[in-house]
């Protein structure tokens, strides 16, 4: 979607002309609401023209747990900075594309892009993680 979603759509447009990219949110959010503690944060490429408060309205269904985005540059940076100042040990991420994470990261999730969270797989590491604060081998 965000091939044909650029700026200077608002998060409302890309929400109304690319609706099947959100489809699956009532799944995280689903999850998100056992552990009402977790955060979600940005590191989509979205980050690059949406603000966060833009990002917090196009994600509306998980938006009570809308920690913000990273900082622009690449995502395996970026989410390192950010987990490093914020003290942050127990976490997962959830991705499409295994090239912005170079070397090991045993915290990530693989999606297929077109299943994302819809596969169960992934929810089922999700749903592990979120239970015992580790990941289930892939």
């Amino acid at each position: 979607a965000i091939s044909g979603a650029q700026p200077p759509l608002t998060p409302a447009q890309i929400k109304q002309g690319w609706p099947a990219t959100f489809q699956h949110l009532h799944i995280l959010k689903a999850r998100l609401e056992e552990r009402p503690e977790i955060a979600v944060l940005v590191s989509s490429s979205w980050r690059s023209y949406l603000n966060d408060a833009e990002l917090k309205e196009l994600l509306e269904p998980i938006s009570p747990w809308f920690a913000g985005s990273v900082k622009k540059g690449s995502r395996d940076e970026a989410i390192k900075e950010w987990l490093e100042q914020h003290l942050i040990q127990d976490y997962v991420i959830l991705d499409d594309v295994a090239k912005f994470f170079p070397g090991s990261w045993p915290r990530l999730i693989l999606c297929n892009s077109a299943l994302g969270i819809s596969d169960p797989a992934v929810q089922a590491r999700l749903q592990y993680w979120i239970l015992h604060g580790q990941l289930l081998s892939q």
